[in-house]
């Protein structure tokens, strides 16, 4: 009897000790808290779309020889592709890929100039910029279970930094830091802790996985944006937008004119454009790829860098 109970209390023991010491192979920080549902839900701008544009990531770890950012960057407008039909971008490696999205503007602060960023991006049509960094890869090595059951578990931490800034006002629609941490192998943990110059599967899935995170939810703050264009110059009667064909503008169609607005200051000394009012209307005569021509039709006063919006 001694013996069976003996028996039954080392079963019951192991019974809450395994899942214990089996652990998880895996976990990320990244939380998912925007329902598919929203993806589907799009500004009533009927078939426009809007142009985004990605800026260069920079990449701030020691691993700056193996084109990670890259590898993110392909990623992340793979994730926007599949889940935003209404978004087209400019990205780093497309022909006459602007310098502005290389070099961001900076203030003599060295901080970026996000009135000078969203300005070159409104002579470009962009509704939305997209700029971020690779932040750190790092090691990190924990014990789980209890007493003579624990066991070293070794894990590689990838962690990305991300914003998006609206070029009508200048704000942020989206400033998140994303990370993502895998379980790896003896091996490869003592390659990341040297420092050694290669780049391990367990690092490149923790940034594929970031990127899908992170297309995902600038898919949804961008597409219950409203859709808005600029206006690229004015020449007499001859009115030009910096969108065009791509944007789904087709000739006979009517948009909202509005002036620049005022700039105000908000914390730490940041500027931001206050939307503007509305001016009169514009009609669309002629339509190229990637601008339009139109002619007023009832406006007082128009300049380069008015917003124009679809007439509801």
């Amino acid at each position: 009897m001694r013996l069976h109970n003996f028996i039954v209390q080392i079963c019951v023991i192991f019974a809450v000790l395994i899942p214990i010491i089996t652990g998880c192979s895996s976990f990320s920080t990244i939380k998912k808290t925007t329902k598919k549902i929203v993806r589907n839900i799009k500004a009533p701008d009927g078939n426009l779309k809007k142009k985004v544009g990605i800026a260069f990531f920079e990449n701030k770890t020691l691993y700056v020889d193996q084109n990670l950012e890259e590898i993110f960057q392909n990623n992340l407008v793979k994730t926007i592709e599949r889940e935003c039909s209404n978004i087209f971008f400019i990205k780093p490696g497309d022909a006459q890929y602007p310098d502005f999205l290389v070099e961001l503007p900076k203030q003599a602060t060295g901080r970026l100039d996000n009135l000078a960023l969203v300005e070159a991006g409104r002579r470009l049509g962009l509704s939305a910029i997209v700029t971020g960094a690779l932040t750190d890869i790092r090691e990190n090595e924990e014990k789980s279970g209890i007493l003579w059951f624990k066991d070293t578990h070794n894990f590689v931490r990838a962690q990305m930094m991300i914003e998006v800034y609206d070029t009508e006002t200048g704000a942020k629609l989206l400033d998140e830091s994303y990370k993502h941490e895998v379980e790896v192998d003896k091996s490869e943990f003592e390659s990341i802790v040297a420092k050694k110059k290669i780049v391990i599967p367990a690092i490149l899935d923790a940034i594929k996985q970031i990127a899908v995170a992170m297309g995902e939810k600038i898919c949804d703050v961008v597409n219950i944006q409203p859709w808005k264009g600029y206006i690229a110059s004015v020449d007499k009667d001859k009115i030009v937008i910096s969108s065009g064909r791509k944007a789904g503008i087709m000739r006979g169609d009517v948009f909202e004119v509005y002036d620049n607005g005022n700039i105000i200051e908000g914390v730490g000394g940041r500027q931001f454009f206050r939307c503007g009012n509305k001016t009169g209307e514009i009609k669309i005569t002629k339509v190229y790829p990637d601008r339009a021509e139109a002619v007023s039709v009832s406006c007082k006063d128009i300049n380069a860098g008015n917003a124009v919006k679809i007439k509801k």
